[in-house]
C-alpha cells in the first residue's frame, strides 16, 4: 500500500505538469499574453523550481527535526498547490495568470524532496530504498501517458482536467499521511545510524556526483523536448506520433526498479551510475544512428530505461549523502539541478540557437554526447572513492 500510495503521488504529480504545459498557450491567450511570453512563464517555472526545491528541502529536514510528523506540513502546502492549479483556468488578467502559475510552482515542490525525506527518516534499509524507486515509477507512468492524454484533451476545457487532477492528488497526499504514524512508530529506536566520519562524501565528491548529474540531465532534456519527435516523424506521420512517444517512457517504467535487484544493490551507487550511465550513452548514440523505425523505438526503450536506473541510483546517493540530517536539502538539490536542466533547454529551444547553423547539426547527438561526459566524470568519482581513506558510499540499500 505504502508503495502504491507514494507511485500515485508522484504520477499525480507529474500528470498536473503535463497538463500545464499543453493548455498553457491556451491560458496564456485568455488572459490577454501572447503566445511568445509562455516561454517566459516556463523559464520562470524552472527558476522557482530551483530556489524552492532547495528551500524546502532544507524546510523539510528542519521540521522532520522538530516535528514528529512531516506529513501534516506536506499535506497543507499541497492543498495551496492544488487551489493555485485549480484557479489558473478562471485567470482573466496577465498579473493573475502569472501569480497563480508560480504559487502553484513554488508550492508543487512540497511534493518532490520533502516525501523523500519522509521515506529516509521514518523508514530504512532495504524499505526506504524501494519506495524511492515507487515513487519514480509513477513519474515513468505519467510520462507514458501524458502524450495520449495530451491528444485526447487538445481541445477540451482545462478546466474539468485541471480540477480532476488536483483533487485526485490531494487525496494521494492525504493517503500518503498514512505512511508516516506507522513508520514512526516501527522505526523508533532503529533508526539508521550516521555513516562514520571518516565515510562521509568530501564536497569536491558530492559536487562531482553532482556535475555528473547536470550532464545526465541536459542530455535527457534535449532527447525528450527535442530530438525525439523529429526522429520519429522520419518514420511516422504526424497523426501516428502518439502512438510511438511513449517508448522512451514506457523503457523507464520497466527498469525504474531494476536498482532494487539484490544483485544491484550490493553495488555502491556512484557504480551503477556509471555504469548506467555508459550504456545510456550507448543507446542514444543508437537513438540518432537508427535506420528504422524498429531500431529507434528499441533505442528509445532502453535509452529510457536506463534513464530510470540513473535517476533512482542518483536520488539514492543523494539520501546517503545526506544521511542523516540533510536528506532534504541533498534530494532537493537533484530536482533543482534538473530544473535547471530543464531551464537551459526551453532558453535554448525558444531563442533560436536550437536551429542555429552550427547548433543545430550536433544536436541529435548531443544527448549522447553530454551522458559520455557524465560517465566520465563518474568515472573519476569512483577511481577517487576507491583511494585509501577517501569517500565510499554506502550500497543502494543494506544487505
Amino acid at each position: 500500500m505504502h508503495a502504491l500510495i507514494l507511485c500515485s503521488v508522484q504520477c499525480l504529480l507529474a500528470l498536473t505538469w503535463t497538463l500545464y504545459v499543453a493548455f498553457l498557450p491556451q491560458l496564456a491567450a485568455q488572459a490577454g499574453l501572447p503566445r511568445s511570453q509562455v516561454a517566459w512563464i516556463l523559464m520562470m517555472d524552472q527558476v522557482i523550481f530551483v530556489i524552492t526545491d532547495l528551500a524546502l528541502g532544507v524546510m523539510a529536514d528542519r521540521v522532520a527535526d522538530a516535528m514528529r510528523r512531516l506529513g501534516g506540513w506536506v499535506l497543507a502546502v499541497s492543498v495551496v498547490s492544488a487551489l493555485a492549479f485549480v484557479m489558473m483556468p478562471r485567470a482573466a488578467s496577465p498579473v493573475w495568470l502569472v501569480a497563480l502559475t508560480a504559487l502553484w510552482a513554488a508550492t508543487s515542490s512540497a511534493l518532490r524532496a520533502p516525501p523523500m525525506v519522509l521515506i529516509a527518516r521514518r523508514l530504512h534499509g532495504s524499505v526506504a530504498s524501494f519506495l524511492v524507486a515507487c515513487s519514480l515509477l509513477g513519474v515513468g507512468l505519467a510520462g507514458a501517458i501524458g502524450p495520449v492524454l495530451t491528444a485526447r484533451l487538445r481541445d477540451a476545457s482545462p478546466t474539468l482536467p485541471f480540477i480532476a487532477a488536483s483533487t485526485a492528488l490531494v487525496i494521494a497526499v492525504m493517503a500518503l499521511r498514512w505512511i508516516e504514524p506507522a513508520a514512526a512508530s516501527d522505526s523508533s529506536g532503529t533508526a539508521d545510524p550516521s555513516p562514520a566520519s571518516g565515510h562521509r562524501p568530501r564536497s569536491t565528491h558530492t559536487w562531482l556526483l553532482f556535475a555528473a548529474f547536470g550532464l545526465l540531465a541536459l542530455g535527457f532534456q534535449i532527447h525528450t523536448a527535442v530530438n525525439s519527435t523529429p526522429a520519429y516523424l522520419r518514420y511516422v506521420s504526424p497523426a501516428k506520433l502518439v502512438q510511438v512517444a511513449p517508448a522512451f517512457w514506457i523503457g523507464f517504467a520497466l527498469c525504474v526498479l531494476v536498482p532494487e535487484l539484490a544483485a544491484l544493490r550490493r553495488h555502491p551507487a556512484r557504480l551503477v551510475l556509471l555504469v548506467a550511465a555508459a550504456c545510456g550513452a550507448l543507446a542514444l548514440f543508437g537513438v540518432a544512428a537508427a535506420g528504422s523505425l524498429q531500431a529507434l523505438l528499441v533505442a528509445q526503450c532502453v535509452a529510457g530505461g536506463l534513464w530510470g536506473v540513473l535517476f533512482g541510483a542518483m536520488l539514492r546517493a543523494a539520501l546517503d549523502a545526506g544521511h542523516v540530517g540533510h536528506e532534504g536539502a541533498f534530494t532537493g538539490l537533484v530536482f533543482a539541478v534538473a530544473a535547471v536542466a530543464a531551464f537551459v533547454r526551453i532558453a535554448t529551444v525558444y531563442s533560436g540557437a536550437s536551429k542555429a547553423t552550427p547548433l543545430a547539426s550536433w544536436l541529435p547527438w548531443m544527448p549522447a554526447v553530454a551522458w559520455s561526459m557524465a560517465a566520465l566524470l563518474l568515472a573519476a568519482l569512483v577511481l577517487a572513492s576507491a583511494a585509501p581513506g577517501r569517500w565510499h558510499t554506502r550500497s543502494l540499500a543494506k544487505p
